[in-house]
């Protein structure tokens, strides 16, 4: 007979499984676990949107939680400040042929102390997913050409902006994939790494023992890198040191959240980085999107209000798309998610405009004369291909 200690651990387990089994099923990036006053919620994000799976007792939280830090790695103990853990996850094959096909899913696991106890926001990717190429993401032909061109210079910095949960990391590993091969000394400094890259040198940064982004940089210099990746410039001394890096000869690709891509200059020089180092160092900057789908599988044409046309900056004689609702999509219409992109490719114009002082409007309107084309105009692109509602897209420019 196991003990009630045993118990309480194969009701953790179980309660895992299910929550893991439903988001997987469900397509779902997160799973939200909250203690509440009198419950715990837990609740499923697909496609961009929190729905409640369950609400469970609340006498199972601390079980639950204590089960999860162990899974992750972390620290039992602790439960006044916020922690952050990762582990793998295989879902169970229910049918014959999916013995074959094996799914492995990274989870992030990230702790964080409320009032009413410790709640955990759990984030899945799938590692096939991370190893998506240039050429499966949502690019034109046009701008793939260009990110083409900017991961095939031998040096300068690649920015891939946006703001969190639009798939900045996935564009990063797609470039990654992209650019290893044995000729290559490619290195990554991430948190966490992801997924295991042939070919590339990946690290992971542990911010508690002062191995930060910024020394990282630093010390991988020293270890003869052709590309370096950054997985994020959180802070000045981050972002100092991977524009020198850029400079000394490297090809360093890396993340910032910043609205788009005129915005990420911006946001460099608000960083107290100077304006010649911004210029000379970036070759350009990749602004990205996520947005939800239209079910391909129910996809019928319809006519959208003309308040959200012109809102949209569409004309009425244009195209218009939504899913009708069908079991493949669950009724809403909607299935899976689509990147938004923007290419900014610099030249020279644009190198001498931020060294003398252009504001943001006078960037963009030189980027415009060359052919830039923004996330708002692949959006009606996308809009006029049936790809994505008009209603999604002004989400996503609002």
């Amino acid at each position: 007979m196991p003990t009630k200690d045993e118990n309480k651990i194969l009701e953790a387990e179980e309660l895992r499984e299910k929550m893991l089994i439903a988001a997987e099923k469900a397509r779902a990036s997160d799973i939200h676990i909250d203690p509440t006053e009198d419950a715990l919620l837990i609740r499923i994000r697909v496609d961009g949107v929190l729905h409640v799976w369950a609400k469970r007792p609340l006498l199972e939280h601390e079980n639950l939680i204590s089960h999860l830090k162990v899974y992750s790695g972390l620290d039992i103990t602790r439960h006044s400040t916020p922690q952050e853990g990762h582990f793998a996850w295989m879902p169970p094959a229910t049918k014959p042929e999916e013995k074959a096909a094996v799914r492995i899913y990274n989870v992030r696991a990230s702790f964080f102390p409320t009032i009413h106890g410790e709640a955990v926001a759990m984030r899945l990717f799938n590692r096939a997913d991370l190893l998506m190429r240039l050429a499966d993401l949502e690019f034109s032909d046009k701008d793939r050409a260009l990110v083409q061109n900017l991961i095939n210079y031998p040096h300068g910095m690649l920015l891939v902006v946006g703001p969190a949960g639009s798939g900045k990391t996935t564009t990063l590993y797609a470039l990654l994939t992209e650019l290893a091969n044995e000729s290559k000394n490619i290195v990554t400094l991430e948190d966490p790494v992801e997924y295991t890259l042939p070919l590339v040198r990946q690290s992971q940064i542990d911010a508690d023992r002062g191995y930060t982004f910024a020394a990282g940089i630093r010390s991988v210099l020293r270890q003869d890198p052709d590309v370096i990746m950054v997985g994020e410039i959180r802070d000045p001394e981050t972002a100092e040191n991977a524009v020198r890096a850029s400079l000394t000869g490297k090809l360093l690709i890396s993340t910032l959240h910043a609205s788009n891509s005129i915005g990420a200059i911006s946001r460099l020089l608000d960083m107290k980085i100077e304006r010649n180092t911004v210029s000379y160092a970036l070759s350009g900057i990749i602004g990205r999107r996520l947005v939800r789908r239209i079910c391909q599988h129910c996809r019928i044409p319809y006519t959208p209000e003309l308040s959200l046309v012109e809102a949209i900056g569409m004309a009425p004689q244009d195209s218009f798309s939504r899913g009708a609702g069908c079991d493949q999509c669950e009724k809403t219409g909607l299935h899976g998610l689509i990147g938004l992109f923007e290419v900014l490719a610099f030249d020279e114009e644009i190198r001498r405009m931020i060294i003398e002082g252009a504001s943001p409007q006078q960037l963009f309107a030189a980027a415009q004369r060359k052919g830039f084309r923004t996330l708002h105009e692949d959006g009606i692109e996308k809009v006029r291909a049936g790809l994505i509602t008009p209603e999604e897209l002004l989400k996503a420019i609002a």
